[in-house]
């Protein structure tokens, strides 16, 4: 068993290390309702991008690289959330058609998030022999997902002080949806 973990342990530490991408460079950017706009795009490319990859992860040894890929492309998805964050905290108050359009962008995303976390699910027991087929790696899944879902709170909480009357009024069925996906997935994971 202390085999194992430790074997788990370098395996974590040789992901974190082989796929850790270099940060974006931050181009000075209008903070505004388009540039939140964008940032959601953001997530919603990378989220496309790792439901793709989740989809087609075998698990056990043949999965080892799409476990390593599943891996970069989740970090990268916390790097476009902390992104998002810091523009929505950067921005003024949005207009009633400026809240129209976040509110849009969330509205298109949320499917999206549910169906990445509901397909992470289904591969649970891929990923329970994930480690070269001897480990489980949903331990590291389940961190993910927890990291993931404190990074989309942050990033709701940030765009609902800013979003206006009605808008911010309703943020929270969508918000709510998001949070509820998160839990079941970990809870999956737990």
């Amino acid at each position: 068993m202390k085999l194992t973990y430790l074997f788990t342990l370098l395996f974590t530490a040789a992901v974190a290390l082989a796929t850790a991408t270099p940060a974006k460079v931050l181009l000075p950017v209008k903070r505004d309702a388009s540039s939140v706009v964008s940032a959601v795009n953001t997530i919603s490319t990378q989220l496309v991008t790792l439901n793709t990859t989740v989809s087609g992860y075998p698990g056990g040894i043949e999965g080892t690289l799409s476990a390593l890929q599943i891996q970069a492309e989740t970090i990268q998805l916390e790097v476009d959330l902390k992104a998002a964050i810091r523009v929505t905290r950067a921005s003024a108050n949005f207009t009633d058609t400026e809240s129209q359009k976040v509110a849009e962008a969330f509205v298109t995303l949320e499917p999206q998030i549910a169906s990445t976390l509901v397909n992470i699910v289904s591969k649970k027991s891929d990923f329970d022999d994930g480690l070269l087929g001897i480990a489980s790696l949903s331990f590291l899944v389940k961190f993910d997902l927890q990291e993931l879902s404190i990074l989309s709170k942050a990033l709701g909480s940030a765009v609902q002080a800013k979003l206006s009357g009605t808008y911010a009024e309703l943020a929270p069925l969508i918000l709510n949806e998001i949070s509820t996906a998160f839990q079941n997935a970990i809870a999956a994971y737990s």
